[in-house]
């Protein structure tokens, strides 16, 4: 099963990165340290939503 993560970093900067698996979408969204906001998207619906 494909994950999308959906990022935007302290700088403002907006990304998107695919993962194959939950647990590697999961590391990517909680990057707290350098990440503001995220969510994981599975199949077209947002799965988790953080806000740091």
């Amino acid at each position: 099963m494909k994950y999308l993560v959906q990022v935007e970093t302290l700088a403002g900067e907006k990304q998107e990165k695919d993962f194959q698996n939950y647990r590697e979408a999961l590391c990517c969204a909680t990057n707290y340290v350098h990440l503001k906001f995220s969510k994981i998207i599975r199949q077209g619906e947002v799965i988790n939503e953080f806000k740091f």
